[in-house]
């Protein structure tokens, strides 16, 4: 009776692991489930405007929308390119595809925001 509980509460678990996962690579694109979960609730109840939560293959960030400051996700974005010493190309902008350059090599970041965070997906 004992290892058939043991047996279900392993089950469950590896449930709603897998459940998880699939919500991080749909919503995120992120396979690692827990690292988009840390990042969202950093986000979401702390002072953080923003947190990479994927480096390998693509860097992918969150930044907040929700905020006191009069900031948009997209602000964030640029102060971030700005410290590594990118800049905006906007006649080259596709949508919500944004173009950094700085000057030597180019870099494509999707874009995306709903009510409650941004998203930021360096693309190839």
């Amino acid at each position: 009776m004992k290892k058939r509980g043991i047996i279900i509460t392993i089950i469950i678990c590896v449930v709603i692991l897998a459940c998880a996962t699939i919500f991080s690579i749909v919503k995120f694109e992120v396979w690692n489930p827990f690292s988009s979960c840390f990042g969202m609730l950093r986000i979401l109840f702390t002072n953080t405007e923003y947190t990479i939560v994927q480096h390998i293959p693509n860097k992918v960030g969150f930044s907040k929308t929700l905020d006191t400051s009069d900031k948009g996700g997209g602000q964030y974005l640029e102060e971030y390119m700005a410290k590594r010493g990118f800049y905006i190309v906007p006649e080259e902008q596709l949508g919500g595809m944004l173009v950094f350059s700085n000057g030597q090599e180019k870099e494509y970041v999707g874009f995306s925001t709903n009510k409650y965070y941004s998203k930021w997906i360096w693309e190839k």
